[in-house]
């Protein structure tokens, strides 16, 4: 089965292409992941992961504009968490929560175990009410939201709508970004000195949080790979090296 985005192996040609010197790549790529290659499934899970941080950036950047009062009386002008103007960072802070919320309700819906996944509390932090988002104004329901959906993205992969997903959580996350970049005091990505435990190149980068509440992230260059790890998945893959290096010792 090949990936149900439409992937191609770059550099790597059919026998019926004519085309090979513009031709970037025409065989498929393999599904790995349900109905999902590596470098998709590796792409939704950095995507995913990179919405806490640009919550809070788009966050940040709208509280200047908050304080300024409408250019007239009208309500829809106002957001009714703040009573003041609703800037436009806002709001597309907002639709990536609510994009990303509407593939958690997609899921409690169609899971096996359905709305067993998650308790009442654990659904209040996601800003969710009967079926909508409401307004968000921390990153920490994005936070926490992202936290529940990470370990469900296998099961995703295997779903028909799964390259759907792929596409709509990429598209928003990289339009938002370009068009409010993040700020550029944000800490780089550095380099990690191992190996990348899937495709053993010296391909890792440690991405540290860039508020409080935002867990980092270890992630692979190499784009045949692009394995991105949760912090919890970090931590135990850390121990596991660690308690090997001391028993070879």
């Amino acid at each position: 089965m090949y990936c149900a985005s439409g992937c191609t192996v770059r550099g790597q040609h059919k026998p019926t292409c004519d085309d090979r010197e513009t031709c970037k790549g025409c065989i498929p790529r393999v599904a790995s992941h349900g109905t999902l290659c590596d470098w998709c499934f590796q792409r939704l899970t950095a995507d995913i992961a990179a919405a806490p941080a640009l919550v809070h950036h788009l966050r940040e950047i709208g509280k200047p504009y908050a304080q300024v009062q409408p250019p007239s009386g009208g309500k829809s002008y106002r957001d009714p968490a703040e009573g003041n103007i609703l800037p436009a960072a806002w709001l597309a802070a907002d639709e990536i929560h609510a994009n990303l919320a509407s593939w958690a309700l997609l899921i409690l819906e169609e899971h096996p175990l359905g709305e067993r996944m998650v308790g009442p509390d654990e659904a209040s932090a996601w800003h969710t009410r009967y079926g909508t988002v409401a307004g968000v104004r921390t990153a920490d329901a994005t936070t926490a939201l992202v936290r529940w959906l990470t370990p469900q993205l296998d099961w995703c992969a295997g779903q028909e709508w799964a390259s759907v997903m792929r596409s709509e959580v990429s598209s928003i996350i990289a339009t938002t970004t370009a068009r409010w970049p993040m700020a550029e005091s944000t800490e780089r990505p550095r380099d990690v000195a191992m190996p990348c435990p899937r495709c053993d190149l010296l391909s890792l980068t440690y991405a540290p949080p860039s508020f409080a509440t935002q867990p980092f992230k270890v992630s692979c260059s190499n784009p045949d790979c692009a394995r991105v790890w949760s912090e919890d998945e970090w931590e135990w893959l850390v121990t596991m090296v660690t308690a090997g290096e001391r028993r070879a010792g």
